[in-house]
């Protein structure tokens, strides 16, 4: 093995920053999933709030749904613009997820850190034939990087090849 000294300016031309990567979108049927399950979210809180505040004063009721009424809306019109700017990167060296619109996210992980890879699915996702591909990070403990909105086909490879990153096998 050997550790050459590089140059700085040397190796800045050589790596692509995460910032200019072409990212991968995810599937548009994604922006349903997460549509289905922030409603099913905001409707258990209203329900709950609902069943409280008419225990305690009703006046309060009618603000405070309309409060959630509208946490709701602006919620809603977020995911239908952030789900545009979700994506994944691969690279020679390592797998980025970008994510955010509010507090944009890059998480990159280098493959040689790589510990586990899996492929998920939760009960929404699944009724519209979408999979997620997690990856954790074994050098920090909140390290982990997960691809939603994927057709099997995509998972598929992408589980496949972060596999035999992980075993350090050529690709």
């Amino acid at each position: 093995m050997s550790n050459l000294q590089c140059d700085l300016s040397t190796l800045l031309q050589e790596t692509t920053p995460v910032d200019t990567l072409t990212y991968h979108p995810v599937e548009r049927r994604y922006r349903n999933v997460q549509i289905i399950l922030t409603t099913i979210l905001y409707l258990l809180v209203a329900a709950a709030a609902l069943f409280l505040l008419l225990l305690e004063n009703p006046v309060w009721c009618c603000f405070t749904e309309a409060a959630i009424l509208i946490a709701t809306t602006f919620n809603l019109f977020i995911l239908l613009k952030a789900w545009k700017y979700k994506g994944y990167a691969l690279r020679q060296q390592d797998i980025s997820w970008r994510s955010g619109v509010i507090f944009p996210s890059v998480t990159t992980i280098p493959y040689r850190r790589l510990q586990q890879v899996s492929v998920k699915q939760n009960p929404v996702s699944r009724l519209f034939h979408l999979y997620s591909v997690e990856a954790v990070n074994g050098a920090q403990a909140y390290a982990s990087l997960t691809i939603h909105g994927l057709n099997q086909e995509t998972a598929s490879q992408i589980n496949d090849f972060l596999l035999s990153r992980l075993r350090n096998e050529p690709d």
